[in-house]
């Protein structure tokens, strides 16, 4: 079994990376630096696959561009990995922390799924806000591995089987939402998410990438995706939605 890692990291932040590196050299964990996509100052008509009239249909907004580099890094490393020959992938994104068990537990994870090789999943979320719709799988010391039928949202800690990747590289070609937003809606579809709870990978509470300058300038985040009075209904329809799959998941393997 092969595992890559890759930290998602702009050029020019060297704070969040130093952070990183740290943690990861501390517990002796190598990996590679994917150089994000930086869609801050950029049209939203200048990304190629962006599709707006999606976006406005399923979320009630454009896409900030900041978003649409998020989704592009993530896909980046996906497509990365699949040039690769390792079997595994975890991508973990810059403002993170980890806890000195995290090595540990990933390996005791990775030790069960290949003498499990029933498990059919495609993504592990390992940095977790919520646990809901799901079903334990197996405890490891104070942490479990669950079948994540409603995936949580926060694409901070990742990690993809390369089945999951060949899979997400179909069905994420076109752009309509954020990356984490698209995780949730996908997965819990295809009931083929796996999580880890408590979270083995935390925020670490550096300043935002995401919003940039303006947060600085007393701009908040609703304010900049200028949100409509369509976006809380078709936030709730949507949510409602993927629950409903996850549920139906969830019963089917009672």
């Amino acid at each position: 079994m092969k595992l890559q890692t890759y930290l998602i990291n702009l050029d020019g932040s060297e704070k969040r990376f130093n952070s990183a590196k740290a943690q990861l050299d501390r517990q002796n964990i190598s990996f590679e630096r994917f150089s994000a996509y930086d869609g801050r100052g950029k049209m939203l008509s200048e990304f190629e696959h962006y599709n707006d009239q999606q976006a406005q249909l399923l979320l009630g907004r454009s896409l900030l561009n900041s978003e649409i580099g998020c989704y592009l890094s993530h896909y980046g490393c996906v497509e990365k990995f699949l040039k690769s020959d390792a079997d595994y992938l975890i991508v973990l994104e810059d403002d993170m922390k980890i806890g000195d068990n995290f090595k540990q537990t990933i390996d005791q994870i990775f030790d069960y799924l290949d003498q499990h090789p029933k498990i059919d999943w495609y993504l592990m979320n390992i940095a977790a806000k919520k646990k809901k719709f799901a079903k334990d799988i197996i405890q490891f010391d104070q942490y479990s591995l669950w079948h994540a039928y409603y995936f949580p949202i926060r694409g901070l800690g990742l990690i993809w089987s390369r089945k999951g990747a060949e899979q997400f590289i179909k069905a994420a070609y076109s752009i309509y939402l954020p990356v984490d937003i698209f995780f949730q809606t996908w997965l819990s579809k295809n009931g083929k998410g796996l999580g880890v709870w408590p979270a083995l990978v935390r925020p670490a509470g550096l300043d935002s990438d995401i919003l940039g300058t303006v947060a600085s300038q007393g701009i908040t985040r609703k304010q900049k995706e200028n949100r409509q009075l369509s976006y809380e209904f078709k936030k709730q329809k949507r949510m409602w939605r993927d629950r409903l799959f996850a549920l139906k998941h969830l019963i089917s393997l009672s």
